[in-house]
């Protein structure tokens, strides 16, 4: 597929025959989705050709607006991307990786405030001709777009994208995630729901004639040994393999996960070494290594 892009204008140039391509067609017709582009179809040397164009005052570049956007403007944006995620698949036939997610190639409707995106009438996923990912388009559009939110809010979209890249979470629950952060679904969804009971995680150790435990109780719970900026400290008497800032635990979609700070005597889970900055979940009895301190987990719901 050859993909050219112009002023308000991307058009693809499909190379091979595709025997699915008439019924996406017909169906991207028949959902009209909100957020999708409008394109015209053509034939250009016998193959198929789509012209996706954005016409009217009221859409502009994405690259353009999102400086310009307020807080919750931004997270209205990466909900919209994410529900537009999901409405493309409620057909049972396209896939979410038919959205051309190319940061450069997306609109802002400045009426309905939304991202607007050419979206394909292919089953297969997009190849890039930078050889980059549909999913890497995707994170760089949303990093980019969430770059310019409070640092604790970029922190926080980062993490949903490391857990949505993982499958730790689904769209509907990363949804629900962004929602939390006050930008609301644009009116394409309705709020999700809360199927979850509440869960709490404490982190229980035994060892050397000590014996303490952390309660986390908190969105964020740092562990290390500078009593200053952590919520679970380990004094130097009870070890010196613990790192200031040593780990960070989160909870998110009523889920717990790990990552290790750079810490220099590393964190694991269950004997296995989490790469500096990665996210890996925690689960009822794991054991949680920090340095030299073990932690039996245990996860309840009250």
């Amino acid at each position: 597929m050859l993909v050219k892009a112009k002023e308000r204008q991307i058009s693809f140039l499909f190379q091979e025959q595709d025997p699915f391509f008439e019924i996406g067609c017909r169906i991207l017709e028949q959902e009209q989705f909100p957020q999708m582009l409008p394109y015209q179809r053509r034939r250009q040397n016998g193959r198929e050709k789509l012209v996706y164009r954005a016409e009217g005052g009221n859409l502009v570049p994405l690259i353009d607006i999102v400086p310009k956007l307020g807080d919750g403007g931004l997270i209205s944006l990466l909900c919209g991307m994410l529900s537009l995620n999901i409405k493309v698949e409620e057909n049972g036939f396209l896939k979410k990786e038919c959205i051309w997610y190319q940061y450069d190639h997306l609109y802002y409707d400045k009426t309905a405030g939304c991202v607007m995106a050419a979206v394909l009438p292919i089953t297969g996923e997009l190849r890039y001709a930078d050889g980059s990912s549909w999913f890497g388009c995707f994170e760089e559009t949303i990093i980019r777009i969430a770059a310019y939110l409070p640092c604790s809010q970029v922190v926080y979209v980062r993490k949903l994208v490391q857990m949505l890249k993982m499958e730790k979470l689904t769209q509907e629950e990363a949804l629900a995630e962004l929602q939390r952060l006050g930008g609301g679904g644009q009116g394409i969804l309705p709020p999700a729901r809360k199927t979850h009971q509440n869960t709490t995680l404490k982190l229980l150790y035994h060892g050397n004639d000590k014996e303490f435990e952390f309660n986390v109780d908190d969105e964020d719970f740092l562990i290390g040994r500078n009593a200053d900026i952590a919520d679970g400290v380990i004094p130097l008497e009870f070890s010196r393999a613990v790192s200031r800032k040593h780990c960070l635990i989160t909870k998110m979609n009523n889920k717990y996960f790990v990552q290790d700070l750079k810490s220099v005597n590393h964190t694991l889970v269950n004997g296995i070494m989490i790469p500096p900055y990665e996210l890996m979940e925690l689960e009822n009895n794991d054991i949680l290594s920090v340095g030299d301190i073990e932690f039996r987990v245990t996860t309840s719901v009250p």
